[in-house]
Parts: structure tokens; sequence; C-alpha cells
């Protein structure tokens, strides 16, 4: 009876052994663990990169990170707003920045990053209120 109990004990640890990647550790966080914004604003996942877009005090900033969430200088960004206007952004520090005088509520980013990959992602600010 006792080796019975002893199978069943080992076989549940061994099946949560695939889930202990996910423990917080207190380390570095690993690759597609962080899902929260890290700026303020609207976060999106397109592969293996995230996009965060926030628009405040009249000023649109977006934030492009790896799967780790280690900040990205992409080849280029374009953002159209409601599907027609597209603005220019440039790089400042680590961030695309540009003035924001619309009342878009449907921000499209389009993101071309160094090795050579491109991707894209719609943000809806029809219910945000960080402006």
């Amino acid at each position: 009876m006792t080796r019975w109990i002893g199978a069943i004990v080992a076989g549940l640890f061994l099946a949560t052994l695939p889930y202990w990647r996910y423990l917080p550790l207190g380390g570095a966080v690993g690759a597609h663990m962080d899902h929260e914004p890290h700026h303020g604003g609207q976060l999106g996942m397109f592969g293996d990169h995230h996009i965060e877009v926030v628009r405040r005090r009249g000023r649109m900033e977006v934030f492009v990170s790896d799967a780790a969430r280690r900040s990205l200088r992409p080849s280029a960004v374009s953002v159209r707003l409601d599907r027609h206007a597209e603005i220019r952004l440039e790089w400042r520090d680590h961030r695309f920045v540009a003035a924001d005088e619309s009342d878009a509520t449907l921000i499209e980013v389009r993101v071309a990053v160094a090795e050579g990959a491109e991707f894209a992602g719609s943000f809806d600010f029809s219910t945000d209120n960080s402006g």
C-alpha cells in the first residue's frame, strides 16, 4: 500500500515540473512572462516583441521591447490614426515620440526590427482616459 501511495506522490510531483518555470524567484523575468505595461500605456505582444503605446499630455510614445521586455531600437516605426492620417515619430532615448493633437481612437503601429522582421498591432483608445 505504501508503495502505491509513494508512486502517486512521485507522479504528482513529476507532473508539476513543467510549471516550475513560472515561479517568481525574484530574479530577472523570463521571456513571455511579463505582460504588464511599463510606461502606463496599452501593451500588445506580437510574436517575440512587445509594443507599448502611451498617449498623454499631447504626446504619443511608442516603446518596443523583446520577449524578455528588453528595450529595442527598431529600424522603423510608423503610426496610423483611425486608418487615415500617418504621423511621423522621432527617436528619443529608448522610445519613439510624436506630438499627439488628435482625438483618434484607433492607433495602428507598424514596426521594422533590425533582424528584418516586421510586425504590426492595433490599439483601441476609445475607452482609455490616459490623455
